[in-house]
């Protein structure tokens, strides 16, 4: 992510694995979790989770989860609660190489904008050039030069001293630090008595967590909790590897509401033996012909995955990718890399240029995690036949299941798909409806927004939500690292405030023409009547789509009618002829369509036409002498009169 939402106080992104109660299951679970705000002395509680990202290794007897943890805030309030089905083998993973992973699996969308402007229906057509010896203009077929036609472009005691025993209630199995993470696996009986002894004992957790435990301690899981060592600052936090007994993964996401963002991404990365697709929920696809993009060039892929997601019941996943692994390839049209030597010499001068070799070793030790990255990754790559990339987006009401996956089959999406923008901005003015077509192009910024319980509409700041009854909006950042906006339910499914009293976020926060909401610690606006929300705030709403957004708006245009483009002008010698060109064709209107005499055809030009009546000495080609000792002069005003142009002859 480019950045976070200005909004909040503290955001966090979290990739994380929740536990489910299914026998021979391994699962992770990762919460962020609130800490309590009379903990902090300060507003600075606002734990947001904006994705997750976890790679499984699906081994015959055994799951590996890699968890990669994203988290802005202040090192001593980081606290991380994960239910699993039995106690895990901890250890450290790489953050390279889930970004390897991603570059190599992501769907790329390409921006292609698509002029709808008519092809013209008639062409100028010419004589033959006369012979008039070497200073004819010679052009080929014809005197124009052309025939015309369409262009094309741990430790245990906490900082309070309250450590010690467990109470009654909460059984602690293993303590344990791994990289800067103080760890404790423990099992409880009671979730309230377990935020307690947590509290004491310096995890930075919210009595909110109580009520989001209880399903995983009545299903018999243990959790592992993490914290970061005293003086451990945020460069500490790394990927956390988890090893457990089972052979289904599955990422349950009922601890993950506590702090989920709106339109939560999770994508699961699964190395397996076989492909596999999500267990007992649905798998769409995303139609390319209504992927598109606003007039400032942001792309709706993200946001139409959520729009198609909710249409399907709001648990579908989305395969980005299915085949064979991949390894870490090098870029090198130097030829440098591969070697058993150091041909080039480029080992030891301070450069990473060949990360799979030797001789480079030192330099790209240097590089912080590229080398072991790499290595996790060629690893996968050896021991494993297939990737999957499965990815959904849900909001924190959404959930309420919790997605497993099983071998199975599917089509990938496209590596690369195609977002296109219809225009008719070089043809406006041959627009018939013009009015459909400033209200078409008035809707279009809200390609890039979807509002889920809302109506999308532009206002005068610009696009934003209309939320329907009982739902109000806000904002969060989306996974293109830009501000959206989104309505959410006004009752929050997730109460953050639960035997606390939190900072009053609408203190500070103004929605312009509406009334802020504090939403559990969150604000939100609900608009006043004929207002929607946009980035800025509540504004009067000037163009309505009657959809809640993320639609290729564009593609009514496709609908539009379009004057023929007027036929071009010949001149004395030229006359018009039809031509049948591929293309979009437009709607015969008065202006396009030729008067009689531009259809007919004129006498061909003679050299005395071209060049002007014999004087002196021609050469025998009626060619006149200008002043300067040339004929250019002559040649080129004709040209000019003519509308011509000189060509040169190709041989």
């Amino acid at each position: 992510m480019k950045s976070l939402s200005s909004v909040f106080c503290a955001s966090a992104l979290a990739t994380s694995i929740v536990a489910a109660a299914w026998p021979n299951v391994a699962d992770a679970c990762g919460c962020l979790s609130p800490p309590d705000p009379a903990t902090l002395g300060s507003d600075d509680f606002a734990v947001n989770q904006q994705s997750e990202s976890i790679l499984f290794e699906v081994g015959q007897d055994t799951v590996t989860a890699h968890v990669l943890i994203r988290y802005a805030g202040e090192p001593e309030s980081f606290a991380w609660l994960v239910p699993v089905p039995n106690a895990p083998e901890l250890a450290l993973s790489e953050q390279v190489t889930f970004a390897l992973v991603e570059q190599g699996s992501a769907v790329q969308v390409a921006l292609n904008q698509e002029q709808l402007c008519p092809v013209p229906e008639y062409q100028c057509q010419y004589h033959q050039s006369p012979s008039c010896g070497d200073q004819g203009v010679s052009g080929g077929d014809d005197a124009a030069g052309g025939t015309g036609g369409a262009g094309g472009d741990l430790d245990g005691g906490g900082d309070d001293g309250n450590g010690g025993e467990p109470p009654p209630g909460v059984d602690v199995i293993d303590m344990q630090k791994v990289g800067s993470y103080e760890t404790v696996t423990f099992a409880a009986d009671d979730p309230g008595a377990a935020v307690t002894w947590l509290q004491d004992n310096g995890f930075i957790v919210n009595d909110t967590m109580t009520p989001y435990m209880q399903p995983y301690i009545d299903a018999g899981m243990v959790f592992v909790a993490a914290k970061l060592e005293a003086g451990a600052g945020i460069d500490a936090i790394a990927p956390l590897k988890m090893t457990y007994q089972g052979n289904i993964p599955m990422i349950p996401l009922q601890l993950t509401a506590v702090a989920a963002e709106p339109h939560l991404t999770v994508s699961a990365y699964i190395f397996a033996d076989t492909p596999y697709a999500p267990d007992g929920h649905p798998e769409i696809t995303i139609p390319e012909e209504e992927l598109g993009f606003s007039p400032d060039r942001r792309s709706n892929y993200p946001m139409l995955m959520a729009r198609k997601i909710d249409e399907a019941g709001g648990d579908a996943w989305v395969r980005e990718y299915s085949g064979s692994t991949f390894g870490y390839a090098v870029d090198d049209p130097s030829g440098c890399c591969g070697s058993e030597g150091d041909s080039c010499g480029v080992g030891f001068d301070g450069l990473c240029q060949c990360p799979l070799d030797a001789f480079d070793a030192d330099d790209c030790g240097l590089v912080e995690g590229l080398v072991p990255g790499i290595d996790l990754l060629e690893g996968l790559n050896d021991n494993y036949a297939f990737l999957t990339r499965l990815t959904t987006r849900v909001s924190p009401e959404e959930m309420d299941y919790d997605p497993a996956f099983a071998p199975g089959d599917g089509t990938p999406l496209p590596p690369v798909m195609t977002a296109s923008r219809f225009t008719l901005d070089s043809c406006e003015a041959d627009v018939i409806d013009k009015e459909a077509h400033a209200a078409n192009v008035a809707v279009q910024p809200c390609a890039a927004v979807y509002c889920g319980a809302g109506e999308c509409v532009v206002t005068e700041l610009g696009a934003g939500c209309r939320c329907d009854e009982g739902q109000v909006a806000r904002t969060f950042t989306d996974l293109d690292g830009e501000t959206s906006v989104t309505c959410v339910p006004v009752v929050r499914p997730v109460d953050l405030g639960a035997n606390t009293t939190l900072p009053d976020t609408c203190s500070n926060f103004d929605c312009g023409e509406g009334s802020c909401v504090d939403l559990s610690g969150f604000p939100g606006c609900d608009c006043n009547a004929g207002s929607g929300m946009a980035v800025s705030g509540c504004a009067t709403v000037t163009t309505a789509t009657g959809s809640a957004g993320a639609d290729n708006y564009s593609r009514a245009l496709q609908e539009l009618d379009v004057c023929a483009p007027a036929p071009p002008t010949c001149g004395e010698f030229g006359w018009l002829v039809p031509v049948d060109v591929p293309g979009i064709h437009g709607v015969s209107c008065e202006s396009s369509i030729p008067t009689p005499d531009q259809l007919v055809v004129p006498r061909a030009p003679t050299c005395e036409d071209i060049y002007g009546e014999s004087s002196g000495s021609d050469g025998g080609c009626g060619c006149v002498a200008d002043s300067r000792g040339g004929t250019g002069g002559v040649v080129f005003t004709l040209l000019a009169l003519l509308g011509l142009r000189l060509r040169r002859r190709r041989d």
